[in-house]
């Protein structure tokens, strides 16, 4: 049997916060949307102007002590001789422009980033990935020099304005960031995201076959069903107990 960890929503403390924090990296790494590079967020209860997200390290490899407290303008709090990721202006910025949002996710599958590069809307075509009905943003309006990098503020400001308020935004040869109004809905954003990516990739060597995306009705009513406490906690169950047998040290949490 496995010892499950209670779908709990919002932390209610800047603890729990961390703990979310923590395992949605993990979780995401074990569920290859992150490799060595991206990041997550998490608002701070307890602060409204602040944020954690771990230190510039692997998702796979973060713990409890690499999370670090950052500002809305992606200044680090938390005392620490750590260095934060470079990107984390996506993060602070998506914060401070949408208070709706609770957590962000910034990857990079090769699934998302393949189909940004020729042109078919990422959208919808698997009921579990119903709250895609509506093709997300496409970014490609990056600093020339930059290697296609978010690191400075004005780049993560100009992302969130094309971001708006899309459930999440996809980058040109980049990847995704995905926004949530809780850390189980961002971690389900991005692993469904990348889940249809995944089938869309096997419609591209048939170019000439008439593809059936979820209607707006077809796919709000997925969503409705996707976001339930009940799904979202079935989900964030099986995640948890999918990364604590790959990962044992997370059995504490």
């Amino acid at each position: 049997m496995f010892d499950f960890t209670p779908y709990a929503g919002l932390p209610k403390t800047a603890e729990e916060a961390k703990k979310q924090c923590l395992l949605a990296n993990r979780i995401l790494a074990n569920e290859n949307v992150l490799d060595g590079y991206g990041h997550v967020s998490v608002r701070n209860p307890e602060a409204v102007g602040t944020f954690f997200q771990a230190r510039a390290v692997a998702p796979e490899f973060v713990t409890i002590d690499d999370i670090l407290e950052i500002d809305l303008r992606g200044n680090v709090v938390t005392e620490t001789k750590f260095r934060p990721y470079g990107e984390r202006v996506i993060h602070s910025a998506v914060l401070a422009d949408r208070p709706d949002v609770f957590a962000v996710c910034h990857g990079h599958p090769h699934e998302v980033v393949a189909l940004s590069a020729v042109g078919m809307p990422l959208r919808s075509i698997g009921q579990f990935c119903g709250m895609f009905w509506k093709p997300l943003p496409i970014f490609d309006a990056y600093s020339p020099g930059s290697g296609m990098l978010i690191s400075e503020s004005q780049d993560g400001e100009r992302l969130s304005r094309a971001l708006g308020g899309a459930r999440g935004i996809v980058m040109r040869g980049h990847g995704f960031t995905m926004t949530g109004n809780s850390v189980q809905q961002a971690v389900m954003n991005s692993i469904f995201f990348r889940d249809n990516a995944k089938m869309q990739l096997l419609l591209l060597p048939f170019p000439g076959a008439e593809v059936k995306y979820l209607s707006e009705d077809e796919g709000r009513s997925a969503e409705k069903t996707q976001y339930s406490d009940i799904s979202l906690g079935r989900c964030w169950d099986y995640w948890i107990a999918r990364a604590k047998k790959a990962m044992p040290d997370l059995q504490e949490f």
